[in-house]
């Protein structure tokens, strides 16, 4: 296993000349399993990870991005006030807590069907369509900036009832226009899905 350290860290070293080479290496797991050592260690030495999803695939989004397997170890050092949007931070944290609760609600749905659901966890499955199809869907051929990437999270976090939306401050959810549950109406009720 330490193998693994001395090949990644050699990836960027060019001797007599300047920057680095960014490894990329890419792991298919036995039977999908995130936690094998030889995953588990690379997470560890790339200080992060980009997992892709069989699900997401079927789903037809691309790239089939697991966003809650996914993760960076160095994000919030290069990201929030000074260094990208103020709200780049709070808007991720509050995405994946979101599409975190989506999942949960999709399983509780495929239980007790959604007629059985609430208005709000209906909300969380609309929400979790709109992360797939506007936030995270991206053509090979469409390149997306940050401002654009960051307004299609606010997008997709506005098909949530205010209330649900705790972890961004009040200013921004104001600026936004973040909107109550009866002002969203009840997805259930005739509102465009």
């Amino acid at each position: 296993m330490c193998d693994l350290a001395s090949l990644y860290e050699r990836c960027g070293r060019i001797r007599g000349r300047p920057g680095s080479v960014t490894v990329l290496p890419v792991l298919t797991m036995p039977a999908g399993d995130i936690t094998h050592p030889v995953p588990d260690l690379t997470g560890y030495i790339t200080e992060g990870q980009i997992v892709l999803s069989p699900e997401t695939h079927a789903r037809g989004v691309y790239p089939p991005l697991d966003a809650l397997s996914s993760l960076s170890r160095l994000m919030r050092k290069g990201a929030g006030p000074g260094r990208t949007r103020d709200d780049h931070l709070d808007v991720a944290a509050q995405l994946l807590a979101a599409l975190a609760r989506a999942r949960q609600v999709r399983d509780l749905a495929d239980l007790v069907g959604q007629a059985a659901l609430s208005a709000t966890d209906r909300r969380y499955l609309d929400y979790e369509e709109a992360f797939l199809r506007d936030f995270a869907n991206q053509r090979a051929d469409a390149p997306r900036d940050l401002d654009t990437s960051l307004e299609r999270g606010w997008r997709a976090l506005l098909t949530l009832p205010r209330s649900q939306l705790s972890m961004l401050p009040a200013r921004l959810l104001d600026a936004h226009g973040a909107r109550d549950l009866d002002a969203l109406g009840d997805p259930g009720e005739g509102v465009p899905r």
